[in-house]
């Protein structure tokens, strides 16, 4: 086996796209105000100057951490919504994600901060500052995993 994780690497994505497949869309409850988390993965994406597309993204994986350990998804365009909504919004206060790409003999995790989200046609953009590491021109299978909203960040849904 040339890459020892490459079973863990496509166990990963077969979970989050079976979450992301299912049919009913979960309402997030802020009545306790977690934090929630976001995961975000694409079929393929690319990097033109600094715009970042996924393409192939049907939902928005969400989860808190403890003690709520809520977890659900939600529609590209719910998660665009409500970018700027709050004292601390995503739109006021840019989040940072980690961009997982996931290659046959090797993966590559770039730090980078996302803005101005755009929603066409099953794939979401976003304007990104590279942090750490490089973004190719083009990656296959792709994660982005997305800060914190909410409870820390002085907000909720």
């Amino acid at each position: 086996m040339k890459h020892p994780f490459k079973l863990v690497y496509i166990g990963i994505s077969v979970l989050f796209f079976g979450v992301l497949f299912a049919n009913a869309e979960h309402v997030i409850d802020d009545s306790k105000n977690p934090g929630y988390l976001f995961v975000i993965s694409g079929t393929s994406g690319s990097l033109d100057g600094d715009k970042l597309t996924l393409n192939s993204v049907p939902n928005v994986v969400y989860f808190t951490d403890r003690p709520h350990r809520v977890a659900g998804h939600l529609s590209l365009e719910k998660f665009v919504e409500s970018w700027n909504k709050g004292v601390n919004s995503f739109k006021a206060d840019p989040p940072n994600a980690v961009l997982s790409i996931f290659g046959e003999n090797e993966s590559k995790n770039t730090v980078v901060e996302l803005m101005n989200p755009e929603v066409k046609a099953g794939s979401i953009s976003f304007n990104v500052k590279v942090l750490q590491g490089e973004v190719p021109k083009s990656v296959g299978p792709t994660s982005l995993f997305v800060d914190l909203y909410g409870e820390n960040a002085g907000v909720g849904f």
